[in-house]
């Protein structure tokens, strides 16, 4: 069953291009590991405008195992973490995390 890991982040502003770059090296082929997400995508409010300061980071694992080996690879390399770890000058802020897992409805019998 599906699992999507939802992060939602604070970019400050100006600083859009320098988050993304972060998101550009965390798809390199150095943290190519034992699992990778099934998909990666990326998305902004539309409304108020598109000057708004807040990304929603969608990831999706075919299933929870493959969620908890990544998060295991990704907490245990230390490259990894210090691309994410937060400093006063970083662009971005991490506000939540979701971990939301698929309902696949029976149907009528």
């Amino acid at each position: 069953m599906t699992v999507l890991a939802k992060f939602l982040y604070e970019i400050k502003p100006g600083q859009f291009n320098d988050f993304m770059s972060i998101l550009g090296q965390a798809a390199g082929p150095e943290f190519d590991g034992p699992i990778l997400p099934s998909s990666v995508r990326l998305f902004r409010c539309t409304v108020p405008g598109p000057d708004t300061n807040f990304i929603q980071l969608f990831i999706e694992y075919p299933d929870m195992a493959a969620y908890g080996r990544r998060t295991d690879f990704e907490n245990n390399n230390l490259k990894w973490r210090a691309l994410f770890t937060e400093q006063p000058d970083s662009p971005h802020r991490l506000i939540s995390v979701e971990l939301l897992s698929e309902i696949v409805p029976k149907a009528p019998i």
